[in-house]
């Protein structure tokens, strides 16, 4: 038997997901590195990861629009994504 359930709350988590890096991706990376705090190298690779990207998972949903904001002014495609809960069973 499977139970479903719905979480009711005021502040859900979001993931910031990258869905194209966009013509620049040395831009994109850069930016990702002053959020993240990763080296250059390890931005590169993760924001030139076969897309979609979870670049940051379970934040808030404040930081996680503004920091997709900031990737789209680099040049890329980025959204701020509810965290959806699956269902166990």
């Amino acid at each position: 038997m499977t139970l479903y359930a719905t979480l009711v709350c005021d502040n859900v988590d979001h993931d910031l997901v990258l869905h194209d890096v966009g013509p620049s991706p040395m831009e994109v990376a850069k930016a990702f590195r002053s959020m993240s705090g990763l080296g250059l190298w390890w931005a590169k690779q993760a924001v030139t990861a076969a897309p979609p990207v979870r670049l940051l998972e379970e934040i808030d949903e404040r930081d996680a629009r503004r920091f997709a904001g900031i990737l789209c002014a680099a040049g890329a495609w980025a959204t701020a994504e509810p965290v959806v809960l699956a269902g166990r069973g």
